[in-house]
C-alpha cells in the first residue's frame, strides 16, 4: 500500500513539475483556479463548473486581471489553445445569440460553481467589468476593459467548441495584448 501511494505521490509530483515547466509564473490554487503573476501583471482564472462540465458546446473561465502597467484589454487579447493545439478565439455575441438556451443553461448552471477572484488583487476594492458577450440579464456589452493598478478588471469568458464539446486534457488560455502576456493552463477532466 505505502509503495502505491508512493507510485501516485511520484506522478502527482511530475504533473506539477510538468505543468510548472509548460505554464511558468502560474500557481494552482484549488481544484479549477489558476493564478498567473509575473513582472506587475496577475491574472486569475477560474473554471470550477466547466472543469468536469465540458460535454456541451460552451465553455466558462472568470477572470480577473490586475497590472502594474495601464494597458486596454481587447477581446481579440483572449484565445484558448486545445491540447492538440487548434487555437479557439472567445465566442462572439452571434455565437451567443444563436445559442441562448446554451448560454443560460451554463450560466444557470455554473452559478453555484463560480468564485470572486478579487481576493489575489490588493486593489480589490475597485472593479472594471468585463463585457465581451451580453449574458442573461446583462444587456451591455463592450469590445474592451481597462487593466490598471488601481481595480481589478474581472468578467466572464466563454468559448464555443468548434466540435460541440471540450475532450478532457489541458488547454491554455492565453492572453496577448502589446503590454501584458499570459498562458494559464486549464485542466478538463
Amino acid at each position: 500500500m505505502l509503495r502505491v501511494f508512493a507510485i501516485f505521490l511520484a506522478a502527482g509530483l511530475s504533473t506539477g513539475a510538468q505543468l510548472a515547466q509548460s505554464f511558468p509564473h502560474t500557481s494552482k490554487n484549488g481544484r479549477a483556479t489558476v493564478v498567473y503573476r509575473h513582472e506587475g501583471l496577475t491574472v486569475a482564472a477560474n473554471y470550477d463548473y466547466s472543469q468536469r462540465n465540458h460535454d456541451r458546446p460552451w465553455l466558462l473561465i472568470d477572470v480577473a486581471l490586475g497590472s502594474n502597467t495601464r494597458f486596454v484589454l481587447h477581446r481579440s487579447n483572449f484565445t484558448l489553445v486545445t491540447p492538440g493545439g487548434q487555437t479557439v478565439r472567445l465566442a462572439s455575441q452571434a455565437q451567443g445569440e444563436a445559442d441562448p438556451n446554451g448560454i443560460n443553461t451554463l450560466i444557470q448552471n455554473a452559478k453555484i460553481h463560480r468564485r470572486n477572484l478579487d481576493g489575489y488583487f490588493p486593489q480589490r476594492s475597485a472593479r472594471e467589468s468585463i463585457h465581451f458577450v451580453s449574458l442573461p440579464f446583462s444587456r451591455s456589452i463592450s469590445d474592451e476593459a481597462i487593466v490598471d493598478n488601481d481595480r481589478v478588471t474581472l468578467g466572464p469568458l466563454l468559448f464555443r467548441s468548434p466540435d460541440g464539446s471540450w475532450p478532457e486534457g489541458t488547454y491554455r488560455l492565453v492572453l496577448d495584448n502589446e503590454r501584458a502576456k499570459a498562458e494559464l493552463p486549464i485542466s478538463l477532466q
